[in-house]
């Protein structure tokens, strides 16, 4: 007698079915939660706007869209013009376009970048001036720990200023600018930038020290560290941040103008005028040049440019050049023992 097998069942769709179905579950979840966050950026937004204009700003724009959806939310601003109060420079900015972005999963994260024309409207000497300002990208990254900004960063391409009306502006053009600073735990500040291909308007250097150094300043770089940055910040009263001992220590400075190949480290502080005051000590890797520079830029007289050949003579040597110190003193700047020029009082 030949024994009979049941029939097999047909195998469950169920697991096919299961992970498109978990997949569905989670778009929409994402989809309500991009929704419901979206709304609430776009309140915090409006209430941050209202702050700045109750501490005396003024922020106009046409429309405010939150966009970005799966990935971001980008909070979209068009025609933006921002007036800041007299206490603050009493300068207005307008452009055509502004945005703020930031993933998904990680609010505290914000790049906003700025559009490419924009007008500034500021006073200098008592006088309103008006620069466009146009620039092939520009951006600032703020990064927020429990609501308090704890690092920021920018960079800007391909910048060019253009006067409408006032005086020109010192620098016509800058190929790139960027820029990074962040709160140490010990409360210090530390910050660095660097500017690439700065080129002075034709209009703002004498003749001289344009024919010795040249209207560009190929490279300018700083890495520094801002003690009692809270002193400074709470009070806004920078002799009060100096006699709490603020200084700014830079760790690492360069400079690359013509003749002038530069590198130093140093302190700096305020003396009782509020006066820039401190010594770095500076490597000039090509001393003669920078000397001979100088004295055609009749920075130094030729007695002055003697005694700087002849420190130069007597200065350690390093691998990059010679060490000589530069020196901040009673509103003097000295290289060595000559002076190059002055710095007044901070406003």
């Amino acid at each position: 007698m030949t024994a009979q097998h049941a029939p097999a069942r047909p195998h469950s769709r169920l697991g096919l079915y299961l992970p498109f179905g978990a997949l569905a579950l989670a778009i929409v979840i994402h989809a309500a939660y991009w929704v419901i966050m979206s709304g609430q950026i776009h309140t915090a937004a409006e209430a941050w706007i209202e702050d700045k204009v109750e501490a005396g700003y003024a922020i106009d724009y046409s429309t405010m869209k939150v966009r970005g959806y799966p990935f971001r939310f980008t909070i979209h601003l068009s025609e933006a013009e921002v007036s800041a109060p007299a206490t603050d420079g009493g300068w207005r900015i307008s452009m055509d376009a502004a945005a703020a972005s930031a993933q998904f999963y990680n609010l505290d994260h914000w790049i906003v970048t700025l559009g490419q024309n924009a007008i500034l409207d500021t006073r200098i000497d008592g006088e309103r001036s008006q620069y466009a300002l146009v620039s092939e990208k520009a951006r600032l990254s703020l990064i927020t720990r429990k609501g308090v900004t704890s690092q920021i960063g920018a960079e800007i391409n391909a910048l060019s200023i253009e006067a409408l009306s006032g005086p020109e502006p010192m620098i016509g053009a800058v190929e790139r600018f960027a820029m990074n600073g962040r709160m140490a735990e010990t409360g210090e500040f530390i910050s660095g930038f660097e500017v690439e291909g700065m080129r002075f308007h034709d209009s703002q250097l004498d003749n001289p020290l344009q024919s010795a150094f040249g209207d560009t300043v190929t490279l300018v770089q700083l890495d520094s560290v801002l003690t009692e940055f809270d002193t400074l910040s709470l009070a806004g009263d920078p002799l009060a941040w100096s006699r709490a001992g603020g200084r700014l220590v830079i760790r690492q400075t360069r400079l690359d103008w013509g003749p002038a190949a530069l590198t130093g480290s140093g302190e700096i502080t305020l003396d009782r005028e509020i006066r820039p005051a401190g010594r770095l000590s500076v490597v000039v890797s090509d001393p003669e040049s920078l000397i001979s520079a100088l004295e055609d830029a009749r920075l130094v007289y030729d007695e002055q440019g003697a005694a700087l050949r002849l420190a130069a003579m007597m200065a350690p040597r390093r691998d990059e050049g010679i060490a000589l110190p530069f020196l901040l003193q009673d509103g003097g700047l000295f290289l060595g023992p000559a002076r190059i020029g002055e710095v007044g009082a901070l406003d």
